[in-house]
């Protein structure tokens, strides 16, 4: 009798898991896709404050900047992987304006920063991990916007914290 006990609570539990995990799985991207969002929200936040206090400088002068780290999960009990988090365009489809993320392999995900990236050629695309970005306001072509490049990749952790933007020049005027 004992055998039939533990075979049918063995058997229960297996059900009630296999019943469980898409919505755990479901969770895991909502909860990345929260993050991410909140981290694109941040970063667009960073680069509009620069063009909001600052005025840009000539080419070869150093213009105000700041400082974002942002985390893209790996993945793990807690969270989905981050495909990548990309700036100034998703990685087929450049517009300048565009922080843009995807989650385990779901739809890309788009947020209108109102802010012009300079880049490069193509849209910057991080994968997971942690990164350190480096948001400055320049003037290029006529046009007043944020170059943003890769001052670091502090880990791959998917545990890494995302820090909020911080000026990094006394006073914002980066003079």
């Amino acid at each position: 009798m004992t055998a039939v006990r533990t075979l049918l609570t063995v058997v229960v539990a297996t059900a009630l898991l296999g019943a469980s995990l898409p919505a755990v799985e479901e969770a895991r991207v909502d909860r990345t896709a929260a993050r991410l969002d909140a981290t694109a929200t941040r970063l667009s936040d960073a680069a509009a404050g620069l063009v909001a206090a600052d005025d840009p400088v000539p080419p070869g002068e150093r213009g105000a900047s700041r400082t974002v780290v942002v985390a893209l999960p790996a993945g793990g009990f807690a969270d989905a992987r981050a495909d990548y988090l990309s700036v100034g365009g998703l990685p087929n489809d450049s517009r300048a304006t565009t922080v843009g993320y995807r989650v385990a392999g779901g739809p890309p995900r788009r947020l209108e920063a109102g802010v012009r990236f300079f880049v490069g050629e193509r849209p910057l695309a991080l994968p997971p991990g942690r990164h350190t970005l480096r948001l400055t306001l320049v003037r290029r072509g006529g046009h007043v916007g944020v170059r943003v490049h890769v001052a670091g990749r502090a880990d791959t952790g998917a545990g890494a914290r995302t820090e909020t933007a911080r000026p990094t020049t006394a006073g914002g005027s980066g003079r």
